[in-house]
């Protein structure tokens, strides 16, 4: 819906989860939203990706195959359509996601103290 909102289609578009484990700062990933959120955008045809720094690897029967964290870089969060937090991990750069992405989908409200008059995020 946000992108939507910004006139561009989900289908095709780079989607960046941040954080997919059920809870900050823990590596436990039972629970966690993050699954049906991947499943849901790739059904939709979005290309997804995420970083969480306390899970490395993502497997699930509810995925297909593998996915791996990736680094977060400005790179990173600037090739991506939209960011989406839902996780909220204490050492992530959510000012430099800021900085960086042209969309943010702030499921946390993790980025409220760094954000300038005209950031483009939504809160779900």
């Amino acid at each position: 819906q946000a992108l939507n909102l910004e006139g561009k289609p989900l289908k095709n578009s780079r989607i960046l989860l941040l954080g997919v484990a059920y809870k900050r700062d823990v590596d436990d990933t039972r629970e966690s939203p993050a699954f049906g959120i991947i499943s849901e955008l790739r059904r939709r045809g979005a290309i997804v990706a995420y970083h969480d720094p306390y899970v490395s690897k993502l497997r699930s029967r509810h995925l297909e195959g593998e996915l791996a964290s990736l680094e977060l870089t400005p790179e990173l969060v600037a090739g991506s359509d939209a960011v989406a937090i839902v996780t909220d991990h204490s050492g992530v750069d959510y000012q430099m996601v800021l900085k960086h992405a042209k969309l943010v989908v702030d499921t946390r409200n993790a980025t409220q103290p760094y954000r300038a008059p005209g950031d483009a995020v939504i809160k779900a």
